[in-house]
């Protein structure tokens, strides 16, 4: 099997930065709206991961640094969510 590199382009930098920021602030903020809100927006990362990177068998450390990340602000803010949000009740 033929190893397959694409080139890194702004848009994917953006989409990483992106996700860093709003991985931070679901860590740093208490609001359960907020966090909430930053889950769904990990949904929408995730999409947009899929959008921007052309296939997940690239080899470019940005594509599986991202997809990690992508992986994990999405597994951590469900858990968030649900554990600022089931403490009001």
């Amino acid at each position: 099997m033929t190893e397959t590199r694409f080139p890194t382009t702004p848009a994917k930098i953006f989409v990483l930065i992106l996700t860093l920021v709003l991985f931070v602030a679901m860590l740093a903020l208490q609001e359960p709206q907020i966090v909430a809100f930053l889950c769904f927006s990990s949904l929408i990362t995730v999409m947009l991961h899929f959008n921007v990177f052309e296939s997940t068998t690239d080899r470019n450390p940005l594509n599986r640094i991202d997809f990690t990340l992508q992986i994990v602000f999405l597994i951590s803010s469900i858990a968030r969510a649900f554990i600022l949000g089931g403490g009001n009740y």
